[in-house]
């Protein structure tokens, strides 16, 4: 009962759905444009001192303040676990009337395919490889317990801690937009129950959230940086073609018209529709491998790491190895925990966008659920196939990412399965997909932050829309030709300490007012007078 009348009072009056989209804020969207341009060319011009002064605040971050991030990362799967099956389980963002804007497998395909894209291949393929030749907790290396621990490890990584982080700004930000009707879907808004809807408008709101677009664009421009030589050797491998730049600049062109495209199209005739094809792309991929794979080997690696898991969570999900200095936790855990960071407001934004109608039960149940066990269905297919091949001298994996590349080790293992001729192409429809609807998603985020009032169904401007998604495309094409991917990818992870911190902010804001709205709502009660309502728009 609480419950719906918290969400009946606050959604009482429903929003009115806009058939123009949303204009540019141009006090957001040319100060960031000009920042992130301006902060490349002087990592272009600047590149060595660039990469020497982030790399050392980097280094700082995650050795001297790594500790500040493995304790975000319970904090971020506690609040979210508290959310879902608290007392607030139950409610529902728009309101108790509001249903569902997407079908729960497009749903969820949407939110999955914006949150990994290639990177999930990519890592899933070869991380194994690092942790079997350089092990935690003192293992030794190349042995039958650091392979143990190397198949585990990743789905660590990739697991409930990092979707919560990526889920945790959802609860804040889909709560202000479509409950408390805020308009704008920003982490400065969401943010405006602690720092005050003055500051929220303020100059302290646009640095929020060009903080949050600067981190975005350096990830992903970074991610299509990182992916494009893995479908330029799958291209090369099954054309027969040799590895060059120009094939680089193809695979980039090309991911470039699809997440345009996609973009400018939105989300139910574009994002949507590219991640619902994708999901059944990846899952047919999955499978034609897991069938004609070392199938066995498959199931019993995957059953051996959840029980590594399982049983030893708490200890992974704390280490930060003070004493013996292996820096691997340093290198890996919280490497990754700050890139989830990075991107967790985007993930908020995007999640919480294609949430209306869910409930908090529903997020934290799903988006959990969902994108671990996503995940970890890369890494029993992708990585266990590439250990078996390894291991049992199939393929050289190991050799190969050391003397020419990891992406060549990654197709290589590929090019060694019965019906290459149908899998290469699949995996290079997947790959682009993929990034597709990563960067196409990333693209509407930005333009969501950088748009004035949206309100609830409105998008951005189509030229919003477009703007970001050439952008992020021209952003990693000029990186990988002038080689300054590697300063603003460290930049970008710095950016991850102040986010750390608003997304802090951002939840004890709306606990705020989830604790003003029960206060009052044993009983339904509308709010009728104008003061009552900026009262309660400014708690």
């Amino acid at each position: 009962m609480e419950t719906a009348a918290i969400n009946k009072d606050i959604s009482e009056k429903p929003m009115v759905l806009e058939e123009t989209g949303a204009p540019i804020a141009k006090g957001i969207f040319w100060p960031a444009v000009i920042t992130v341009i301006s902060l490349i060319l002087f990592m272009i011009v600047f590149e060595v001192e660039a990469k020497k002064a982030i790399s050392i605040i980097f280094s700082y971050c995650t050795d001297q303040l790594g500790f500040l991030y493995i304790w975000f990362g319970i904090f971020a799967l506690v609040v979210c676990l508290w959310m879902g099956f608290g007392k607030y389980g139950d409610i529902r963002l728009g309101g108790p009337d509001a249903k569902p804007e997407f079908s729960r497998w497009s749903w969820i395909a949407m939110f999955f395919c914006s949150g990994v894209g290639t990177s999930l291949i990519f890592w899933s393929s070869i991380e194994w490889s690092y942790y079997y030749g350089a092990p935690p907790f003192g293992i030794e290396k190349n042995t039958q317990a650091a392979a143990e621990w190397a198949g585990m490890y990743g789905i660590f990584h990739w697991g409930p801690s990092g979707w919560a982080i990526y889920l945790l700004s959802a609860f804040p930000i889909g709560y202000a937009y479509y409950n408390r009707k805020m308009t704008g879907l920003r982490l400065s808004t969401a943010c405006s129950g602690i720092i005050g809807e003055k500051r929220a408008l303020g100059m302290v709101g646009k640095i929020i959230d060009i903080l949050m677009i600067f981190g975005l664009v350096g990830g992903t421009g970074t991610t299509l940086a990182a992916g494009t030589p893995m479908l330029a050797e799958a291209i090369c491998q099954m054309f027969g073609l040799t590895h060059t730049p120009g094939v680089d600049l193809m695979v980039v062109v090309i991911w470039t018209a699809i997440f345009t495209i996609s973009v400018t199209l939105g989300l139910k005739r574009g994002i949507k529709i590219l991640s619902d094809i994708n999901v059944v792309a990846v899952f047919f991929l999955c499978a034609i491998i897991f069938v004609l794979g070392p199938t066995f080997f498959m199931v019993n690696v995957f059953t051996d790491s959840m029980g590594l898991l399982a049983t030893n969570y708490a200890r992974m999900a704390l280490y930060t190895d003070p004493i013996r200095r292996s820096m691997f936790p340093q290198w890996w855990t919280i490497f990754y925990w700050a890139w989830w960071v990075a991107y967790g407001p985007y993930m908020g934004i995007f999640i919480a966008r294609i949430s209306k109608g869910r409930t908090f039960r529903d997020l934290t149940s799903t988006v959990i659920l969902a994108g671990s066990g996503g995940c970890a269905l890369f890494f029993l297919i992708f990585g266990n196939n590439a250990m078996h091949a390894e291991l049992n001298d199939i393929f050289p994996v190991i050799e190969v990412m050391k003397n020419q590349s990891p992406s060549a080790a990654i197709i290589g293992v590929l090019m060694q399965m019965p019906m290459k001729w149908l899998i290469l192409p699949l995996f290079i429809f997947v790959g682009f997909v993929y990034s597709g609807t990563t960067v196409d998603s990333s693209a509407y985020a930005l333009a969501t932050v950088s748009s004035e009032d949206m309100k609830e169904g409105q998008e951005p401007v189509l030229f919003n829309r477009g703007f970001w998604a050439v952008a992020l495309g021209g952003i990693a094409l000029v990186l990988m030709k002038i080689g300054g991917l590697g300063p603003l990818k460290t930049a970008s992870l710095v950016v991850s300490v102040p986010l750390i911190f608003l997304m802090i902010i951002s939840v004890f804001s709306l606990l705020k007012w989830l604790r003003y709205d029960y206060s009052h709502l044993h009983q339904p009660r509308r709010l009728e007078s104008d003061a009552e309502k900026e009262a309660a728009q400014n708690i």
